[in-house]
C-alpha cells in the first residue's frame, strides 16, 4: 500500500514539474511590453523616461545609488513652491544661509528677498545659500530635509535619501538616475516650477543691502535646443558632472538624467535625439469619445450611444506601430432598463496580441423598460 501511494505522489510531482516547465516556456515566448532598453552610456548612471507616462525608454545602471550634486535642488524647488502660500512675499534670509560654500548668489546678512527670487537663484545660479535660506524659511533645514525624504517615499522611490537641500557631498545623500527622473517628472507638472526651470536669464533687482544679480541658466542645452524646457545641472568632486534635462516635442516629454558623466551635455543631447528619432507618442483611445450605437430592446428607444471614459496614450517605438491594435468589445444588443454611464463593454489596447490596457465603455444616456410585464412586476415589488 505504501509503495502504491509513493508511486502516485511521484506521478503527481512529475505532472507539476511538467506544468511548471510549460508555464515557463509560455512566459518566455509571450510578448512582453518592456520599454526600457539597456544601452551603453558615458554616465555612471543614466535613464531616459517619457515624462507624461513615466515609461523608461533607455537605461544604464539606472538604479545605482549615486551622489547627485545640485540636481538635488529640483526637489528643493518643488517643495518650496508647494509649501509657500505667497511666493512674492519678502522675508529676511536666515543667518545660516550666509557664506555657504560652493556656488551662491552671495546672500547678505539682513537681506530680504522673496521665495520666488530665491527659487530663481536656486535653479539658474545653483545657489547653495538659496537652498539653505529656503529650507530655513520652511521650518528649518532639518525639517525640510525630512520633507524631502517623505517626498521621495511618497512617490514610491527606493533608491533616494537626502541629507541636505543643496546637494553638497554628504553621508547618506544619494539618489538613482531613475528616482531623479521620476521626481523631475512630478515637478514639471507644476506650472510655477516649469516657468522657473525654463527661464534662460533673470535679474534679481538690487535692494538696500546688495546690488542687482544677473542670473543665467547653467544648462547649456537651453541655448542650443529650442525644445529644451530645463532643468538642472550639478557638480561636486564626489558626484562628478550631473545633468537632468527635459525636451518637449510632438507630444513627447523626454527627461534624461546622467549622473557622474564628464560629457554631460553631449550625452544628454545624444540621448534626447535618439529618443526623438525612435519613439512617437501614440494616442490609442480618446477620452469620452463616441464608439458606436448599440440596439436596445424593450424600450421606446431603438438604440443607445456608447462612449469611452478615459483616454490612453503611450510612447511607442516607431518601428513597432503596426504591432499595436485597439479592440472594442460590445454586445450585439442591450435590454432595458439601462442607466446613464452604465458599463456595457470594454476597450482594449493590444501589443502583439497581449492586452496592455483595458477600460470600460459606458452609455451616454439611460433607457426605461416599456415592457408591460416588467412594469407590472415593478409595481408588485414596490407595493407588496
Amino acid at each position: 500500500m505504501q509503495k502504491k501511494v509513493t508511486s502516485k505522489m511521484k506521478k503527481n510531482s512529475l505532472i507539476l514539474i511538467l506544468i511548471a516547465i510549460v508555464m515557463l516556456m509560455i512566459s518566455l515566448i509571450s510578448p512582453k511590453v518592456v520599454m526600457a532598453r539597456e544601452i551603453p552610456s558615458s554616465a555612471k548612471g543614466m535613464v531616459v523616461i517619457e515624462g507624461n507616462s513615466n515609461e523608461i525608454l533607455y537605461s544604464y545602471n539606472h538604479e545605482a545609488e549615486l551622489p547627485m550634486a545640485s540636481t538635488t535642488k529640483i526637489v528643493t524647488a518643488i517643495l518650496a513652491i508647494e509649501n509657500t502660500p505667497n511666493l512674492d512675499e519678502k522675508f529676511e534670509v536666515s543667518e545660516k544661509s550666509i557664506g555657504i560654500e560652493g556656488t551662491s548668489i552671495y546672500l547678505k546678512s539682513g537681506e530680504k528677498l522673496s521665495m520666488r527670487e530665491l527659487l530663481y537663484g536656486l535653479i539658474l545660479a545653483s545657489g547653495n545659500d538659496c537652498a539653505v535660506a529656503i529650507a530655513e524659511h520652511i521650518g528649518g533645514e532639518e525639517y525640510f530635509v525630512e520633507l524631502m525624504n517623505n517626498f521621495a517615499s511618497d512617490l514610491g522611490l527606493e533608491h533616494t535619501h537626502f541629507a541636505n537641500p543643496h546637494g553638497l557631498d554628504g553621508e547618506g545623500h544619494f539618489t538613482s538616475a531613475y528616482d531623479l527622473a521620476i521626481m523631475t517628472s512630478y515637478a514639471l507638472k507644476n506650472p510655477v516650477f516649469r516657468e522657473i526651470v525654463a527661464t534662460e536669464r533673470m535679474v534679481i533687482e538690487k535692494n538696500d543691502i546688495y546690488q542687482a544679480r544677473y542670473l543665467k541658466h547653467k544648462n547649456r542645452l537651453m541655448f542650443t535646443d529650442k525644445y529644451c524646457i530645463g532643468v538642472k545641472t550639478g557638480f561636486t568632486d564626489n558626484a562628478g558632472r550631473c545633468l537632468v534635462n527635459a525636451h518637449e516635442e510632438n507630444g513627447l516629454q523626454i527627461i534624461s538624467v546622467v549622473l557622474n558623466c564628464q560629457p554631460m551635455f553631449e550625452e544628454s543631447d545624444r540621448l534626447t535625439k535618439l529618443a526623438m528619432s525612435e519613439y512617437m507618442m501614440k494616442e490609442f483611445v480618446l477620452p469620452y469619445n463616441f464608439v458606436s450605437n448599440v440596439e436596445i430592446e424593450k424600450s421606446h428607444k431603438s438604440e443607445i450611444g456608447i462612449i469611452t471614459v478615459k483616454g490612453y496614450s503611450k510612447p511607442i517605438l516607431k518601428s513597432e506601430e503596426m504591432d499595436y491594435d485597439v479592440k472594442y468589445i460590445l454586445p450585439d444588443s442591450l435590454t432595458a432598463p439601462i442607466e446613464l454611464n452604465q458599463g456595457v463593454g470594454k476597450v482594449q489596447v493590444l501589443y502583439k496580441g497581449q492586452v496592455i490596457y483595458e477600460d470600460d465603455l459606458i452609455t451616454i444616456e439611460g433607457a426605461k423598460n416599456n415592457d408591460m410585464k416588467y412594469l407590472f412586476d415593478n409595481i408588485i415589488d414596490k407595493w407588496f
